[in-house]
This record gives C-alpha cells, structure tokens and sequence, in this order.
C-alpha cells in the first residue's frame, strides 16, 4: 500500500512539475535558514544571532499564520501539544493552525499531492527519506536548529548527504525490563550472547509458574535492526535492494533464532498476549525488551508489578539497540518558510521541548533539554536516556517497508522450525526484490 502510494505521489509531482516548468527536473529540496528578522524568536537555539536582529523579529513575523501538521495523541500529548503552541505564540506573536491527521501518511502525502499541505508537519525517521527523497521537505540549516545538541542518531536520523531536513521533537529506545518477582537485580547477563545462548534462560525457565516466560522478543526488522547490523553489514545493496542472505548478517540474527527454536524466547503471540507489555504487564514473560512508552501503560494497567530496567545487553562487545523518533520538517512549499523555521526553533528549543516532553511523558532529543529536565535521575528512564548515544535509528533508505515485510514473513516461518534462517532470508530478498524492481 505504502509502495503503491509512494509511486502514484512521484507520478502526480512529476506530472505538476512538467507542467509547471515546461521540462522534467528531478525535485530539489528547497533550503531555509534564518532570515535576520527570525533570529531571534529562539536566542537560546541561535546564539548567534546579532543584537541589530533582535528588534526586528516581532514587526516582521508578528501576526503571520503557519499550519503544523501531526497525528493525534493521548490526552495528555494534546494537552502538551497545545501549551508549547500557546507559548511559542506568546514569545512570537506567530498564531498556529493544527492540521491533525488520522491517517497520517496517506492523507499528508495526498495534500502534498493537492497542494494544500501544512508548513510544518512530523515526519517519522522510517518515512523521512521517502519525503527527502521526493524534494517534499525544505534543507534547515544546521545552526539554526542547533543541530549540535541533538543526540548525534537522533540528528542522523533526518540528515541525508550532510543535509538535514528536520529536527527531532522527542525519542524513544528499546530497554530491557526485568520483573523482581523472578529476576534479581544485576543477575541479568551483560552481554547478549550469554542470554540468548547461555543457560541463563534455562535455568530462569525451571524457576518459573506454568505459563510464564523466560522472555518475549519480537519478529518486527524494527526489532533487530541492530543485531543484523551490529558488524557493520548493510541490509540494503546499493540503499534500494534487500541484503538479508549476507552470511555476517545470518551470523548476527542466529543467536536469537538458536533461542527461539529452544524455547528459550517467546512472542507475545505465541502467549496469548497483544504485546509485550501486556504480556509484562500480565506477568506471562519475567523478561522483555521494550520502549519507555511501555512505562506509563504498566503504571496504569499493572501498578503492582514490581519490576527493574537496565540498557539492551552488549553484542559482540558493542553497545546497542534501536531508537524511534518523529521531526519537524518545513514544507517545501510552506507559504511562510521563516515562521515555520521559528516554529521548529522553539519547539526543539530548550522552552518548548520541556514543555512538550514535561507533558507527554517523551524523551527529549536534545542532551542540554534531557540534563536540564534532569530525565536520567530516573533509574527507569536512564537506561533509554542513555541508549540515544549509540542507537541505530529505525531507518534505511525508500524500500523499508517491502524488506520490512518480507524479513518478519520469513522470521516467522523460521522460528517455526519450517525453514533455516539461511533459506529463509534468501527468499525474503527474493520477494522483497521482486516488489522493489
């Protein structure tokens, strides 16, 4: 589907840009910087900026209107949402019309069909090369973002050939959560190798009620991305073709289908569970890996579980796991290029990503905002906190989608016993290939 409608949406600009300029032109990615007048919406985003362009900030974009567009949220997301836009207004006097969608990247990517897109609107990691790739977003000027206080994978994440097109507004990584009701804290082995292949597991198995797991994991490439890659391989030949077959990258995925196959590991399915969390939750697994969104669900849902977060365990002596993020990115259309430049400063700026983060219960992007909020002081956050220095980013060029789908078909049937993991990701290029060709 996301295929489908990615090609009909290079057609249909193709076609506009044909008949707008009388020629075909690959899309170039419009570039915004800060004009003098907007320095200084955000002093503390652009310490540059000149004392001469300060007073003129408030004549020039005072009254100006942008649209931002998003998805929707929890209560307390919109709630957040809607303070950090009373503040940026108040400092700006720039006034702010939500566009808030439902289906997010089919309804956007059909307004950048017709036109009528936002200024500013989120982009997701695994969507911005798509959006980059079709010229769709405007380049930002590192400096003007202060792009050097971003966590560097979090800044990765949207910057394409040196270039960046947008600016993290909050983060998420994958931890490992424990309940104390089986699992002691420190006896958790620091490297993966030992608890996937180790008698680690085993042995936590036999302590366990009828029913409960040693550990969840899970098939999404999402997941794993880290492990296939933790040896430096790329899944994707040439940034388009799925590479999954490469024997490092079948080296680096074995450990976790050795333990799948010994019944070591088990899906949240596999338990009669949606996810992990409520698996966790449901005290059905004593081990899981799982985001800090997970955190407010088991206070919530489980308040009585007792249980403990410590960082992914090392593989192959490294440091890993993956990281989520959304941006800000400027339409390369935006009717008002400057406001939505100011928009993105405050709200990836110190005031309005503490607003934000404070609010959603999210993490922030930036490390002064994370030291400032003081998030890593909580012994449940700091693992994820500190996992944004190394993560890999849930991002990898225009075709993820397909590799995607086809890694977790195959997975499936591997961990089934049905085929090796060799066979099994050799076919999942094939049939990723086949779509993408």
């Amino acid at each position: 589907m996301k295929r489908a409608l990615s090609l009909l949406l290079s057609l249909l600009l193709l076609v506009g840009a044909l008949s707008g300029c009388g020629q075909a032109a690959a899309p170039t990615p419009a570039s915004v910087t800060p004009a003098a007048s907007s320095a200084s919406a955000t002093p503390e985003a652009t310490p540059e900026a000149t004392p001469e362009a300060t007073p003129a900030a408030a004549p020039d974009l005072s009254g100006k209107t942008i649209s931002v567009g998003r998805w929707g949220g929890n209560d307390a997301e919109t709630a957040s949402f809607a303070k950090m836009l009373e503040g940026f207004t108040a400092k700006t006097g720039i006034k702010v019309d939500e566009k808030v969608y439902t289906d997010y990247n089919v309804q956007l990517q059909a307004d950048m069909v017709s036109g009528s897109a936002p200024d500013v609107f989120y982009v997701d990691a695994y969507m911005a090369r798509f959006y980059i790739g079709q010229g769709l977003v405007a380049e930002l000027d590192p400096a003007a973002i202060a792009n050097e206080k971003f966590y560097k994978p979090l800044s990765d994440a949207f910057t394409v050939d040196g270039k960046v097109y947008a600016a993290s507004k909050d983060f998420s990584t994958l931890a490992l959560y424990y309940n104390r009701k089986w699992v002691k804290d420190g006896e958790v082995p620091a490297a993966l190798e030992d608890l996937l292949n180790g008698s680690y597991l085993s042995d936590l198995k036999k302590k366990l009620p009828e029913g409960v797991a040693p550990m969840t994991y899970n098939l999404d490439l999402a997941r794993n991305l880290d492990m296939l890659q933790i040896s430096g391989q790329d899944i994707l030949k040439d940034g388009k073709f799925a590479n999954l077959s490469q024997p490092e990258l079948i080296a680096n995925l074995q450990p976790l289908v050795d333990a799948a196959l010994a019944k070591k590991i088990f899906t949240p399915a596999d338990l009669g569970q949606g996810w992990n969390g409520d698996a966790f939750g449901n005290e059905k697994t004593a081990i899981m890996m799982e985001g800090n969104w997970v955190l407010g669900h088991l206070k919530t849902n489980f308040p009585t579980v007792d249980f403990g977060v410590v960082e992914v365990p090392t593989y192959q002596g490294k440091k890993h796991t993956m990281v989520f993020t959304v941006g800000y990115a400027i339409n390369a259309k935006a009717k008002e290029p400057e406001a939505s430049l100011a928009f993105i400063q405050y709200a990836t700026g110190e005031e309005g990503m503490t607003i934000w983060c404070g609010g959603a219960g999210v993490l922030p992007s930036r490390k002064d905002v994370a030291d400032a909020m003081k998030v890593a002081q909580d012994v449940k956050l700091a693992p994820h906190v500190a996992g944004a220095e190394y993560a890999t980013p849930w991002q990898k060029g225009e075709t993820l989608d397909i590799v995607s789908r086809e890694f977790g078909n195959y997975l499936a049937s591997v961990v089934k016993g049905e085929i090796t993991l060799a066979d099994g990701m050799k076919k999942a290029d094939e049939a990723a290939n086949a779509s993408i060709e």
